[in-house]
């Protein structure tokens, strides 16, 4: 498995136990009586087993280290590691700045260069970079290193809006790639090998270019897996399409930080051999929120260019708490991910097996093990409101609803406590709450092609106004407009709005969903 390729192990520590203990900066004010028995546990607990493992190096230790000394910070932050900043100060006392000796994230050459470095080694990558800002920074960072004037960007449909703005940004047209439809959980699917392949040849074609001169016309290829849905696609086949031609494959893996490192889950996308991956640590690894990586391979992406943009959309102050919990996330996956992830399957086999008898309430098979799609279709409830019972009897907070399910996600944490609750609030729910057929929402996929009267970096910046949703119709998009959570544009600007979008964008305000982009009942057109 991935895991076995790493011999030299990332250290950790920032979000455990341990690390929570130390609530006092030795050098900056006196502790108080009983402190150094807390720093004993410290020692014990944390740092001393790293060291037993080797690990002197690592981001977390060095940072841990500094803490201890009598160095007084005449620099920024400016809670300057003070114990009377109050509740956070646990946090504060490992949080500097680029002082002497701590590296720079945008010219890595000591602890954070190693510690990318194991990551990279980690997920068998050839080089790997730490993202304070989420995949977002990523996917705006590797669009942008693979555009050219003029040139054409395919993209899955269902791609986060930070695609979107990274093709506006740079002035792309796009081709969409649409995915096949999943109609018995109202999910959208893989993006299949041969609609890439169709893309490709369609785009030379319009372009009357000579397939071995791809590249010059095709700018890369953007597909996202797993999807916000747990939905996985082939991404080994569609890079061996995409490499055919001489394109790069940037995939948006946000979702799955977690995939290679046991059999039963599918391969990472870095091991089927796409050019940029992105992953977010934070969505299904112990890091906290706005972390991830971005992995690159091979010579298809000019990395040089990559590592400017990258300086260019992250933080000229990059948080370094936020690094030392990528390093903590990776450490942990290393370590014991196999095990957890192990123990992560057997809680999605637990609550399918529990809940098969169910009438109503439905878990789709199809998604990688730890999103759970939990089904209401033809029934009298829609995703929102199984979302929202959950939460307000149950005291259940699910990731996200839409029209008829709602979804759960599991990681590497997750507790037999929390399945056990889980399980017997759906079955609660199907005994005594979920009857009858409810009415039909329009299918998104309805909204997904309309017809494009203008490229989207023009329509962006043109000079728009607002008119009511209902008096929208025929008239040209000026703004994004998509559900959240999960960030996938249901109208893009200079797209003509439709009767369908109208009607499907009006159900889902009117069942409580949370829609960006219209204000007051009115949208932005030109």
């Amino acid at each position: 498995m991935a895991a076995d390729r790493c011999s030299a192990p990332l250290p950790g520590g920032l979000g455990s136990q341990h690390g929570r203990q130390i609530l006092f900066t030795p050098g900056n004010t006196a502790c108080p009586e009983g402190d150094s028995r807390q720093e004993a546990t410290f020692e014990e607990k944390g740092s001393g087993k790293r060291r037993e493992e080797g690990m002197l190096d690592g981001l977390y230790e060095k940072l841990n280290a500094y803490a201890r000394t009598d160095f007084y910070p005449f620099h920024m932050p400016g809670h300057k590691r003070n114990p009377e900043t109050g509740p956070l100060a646990p946090f504060y006392r490992l949080d500097i700045t680029e002082i002497d000796g701590f590296d720079n994230l945008h010219a890595a050459s000591g602890v954070i260069r190693q510690a990318q470095e194991r990551a990279a080694k980690l997920y068998g990558s050839e080089e790997t970079h730490f993202l304070i800002n989420g995949s977002t920074g990523g996917l705006l960072s590797a669009v942008a290193s693979i555009a050219g004037k003029g040139k054409v960007l395919l993209m899955a449909r269902n791609c986060h809006k930070a695609v979107y703005h990274a093709a506006f940004l740079n002035r792309l047209n796009v081709r969409y790639l649409y995915p096949e439809l999943l109609p018995e959980y109202d999910l959208a699917g893989e993006i299949l090998p041969e609609t890439v392949r169709k893309a490709i040849i369609l785009t030379l074609r319009e372009r009357n270019a000579d397939p071995k001169k791809a590249a010059e016309v095709i700018a890369g290829i953007v597909v996202t897996s797993p999807t916000y849905d747990g939905i996985c696609s082939n991404i080994r086949k569609i890079r061996e399409i995409a490499h055919s031609y001489g394109v790069p494959l940037i995939v948006d893996e946000a979702h799955g930080a977690h995939l290679g490192f046991h059999e039963a889950y599918p391969e990472n996308s870095v091991q089927c051999g796409a050019d940029v991956v992105i992953q977010s640590t934070h969505k299904t690894l112990p890091s906290p929120t706005q972390t991830a990586v971005l992995h690159v391979n091979g010579t298809l992406v000019n990395r040089g260019h990559l590592r400017k943009y990258l300086a260019i959309y992250q933080t000229s102050s990059p948080s370094y708490l936020l690094m030392t919990g990528i390093e903590e996330g990776l450490y942990l996956l290393e370590k014991e991910g196999e095990a957890r992830l192990n123990k992560l399957l057997d809680m999605r086999r637990q609550l399918e097996k529990e809940l098969a008898s169910c009438k109503h309430v439905r878990i789709c098979p199809y998604t990688e093990p730890s999103k759970i799609i939990i089904s209401v279709k033809n029934t009298n409830f829609t995703g929102k409101q199984l979302y929202d019972l959950l939460r307000e009897k149950y005291h259940l907070q699910l990731e996200m609803a839409c029209e008829t399910y709602a979804l759960a996600m599991l990681s590497m944490m997750d507790t037999q406590e929390g399945i056990r609750r889980l399980v017997a609030a759906l079955k609660d729910i199907d005994s005594e709450s979920i009857s009858e057929k409810a009415p039909d929402f329009t299918s998104v996929s309805e909204c997904w092609n309309p017809a494009r009267k203008l490229p989207l970096y023009e329509a962006y910046m043109q000079e728009s106004c607002e008119v009511p949703l209902a008096d929208a119709i025929g008239r040209t998009a000026a703004e994004f407009v998509n559900l959240y959570p999960p960030g996938i544009p249901l109208l893009v600007p200079g797209e003509r709005i439709e009767e369908p979008f109208v009607r499907a964008i009006q159900e889902r305000i009117g069942h409580g969903y949370t829609v960006q982009g219209i204000n007051e009942g009115k949208v932005c057109v030109l």
